[in-house]
């Protein structure tokens, strides 16, 4: 029970971290719309492609996963 809340407290530092980047990734995104001129239907579109692309990955991921879990069980 005492190295579960261990682990949680460890955490915490990854999730300031991950906070960090989630915050620098907006500003430069909104340095890309206010000083450069990119529309935000522009940025929209990429971001849909980028999760598009992501949730593609993880699909294959899953299906490979799964086929090895029936090889296996062979």
């Amino acid at each position: 029970m005492i190295r579960r809340f261990s682990l949680f407290r460890s955490l915490g530092r990854y999730r300031r971290l991950a906070a960090t980047c989630f915050l620098s990734c907006l500003c430069f995104i909104g340095l890309a719309v206010y000083g450069w001129g990119v529309s935000w239907r522009e940025v929209g579109s990429y971001a849909f492609a980028a999760l598009v692309l992501l949730l593609g990955t993880v699909a294959v991921a899953a299906f490979t996963g799964w086929l090895l879990y029936l090889l296996r069980k062979r």
